[in-house]
């Protein structure tokens, strides 16, 4: 049993290593109207939350993560993680 939770374990982790490596085309033929990502920006000196779709468009900028999480929900948007 211990073999198949470490084996699943090991194909979820090359998974996510696969999801964080895709370029913008790849992330857009998995469905750029379903998929965003969060990165903090500046605007005048000021920190700002960008919403961005999978395709790197600026969706909205806005002043907190709660915000932009809630604009993403009303577009029907998933998170995915990029670094």
């Amino acid at each position: 049993m211990r073999s198949s939770i470490a084996a699943s374990g090991k194909t979820a982790a090359r998974r996510t290593a696969a999801l964080r490596q895709m370029t913008v085309d790849q992330l857009l033929g998995l469905g750029a109207h379903r998929f965003a990502y969060l990165r903090a920006g500046t605007r005048k000196g000021e920190r700002l939350v960008v919403l961005y779709g999978a395709d790197g468009v600026p969706l909205a900028a806005v002043d907190d993560v709660e915000t932009a999480v809630e604009i993403a929900g009303e577009r029907g948007l998933e998170f995915i993680a990029v670094h």
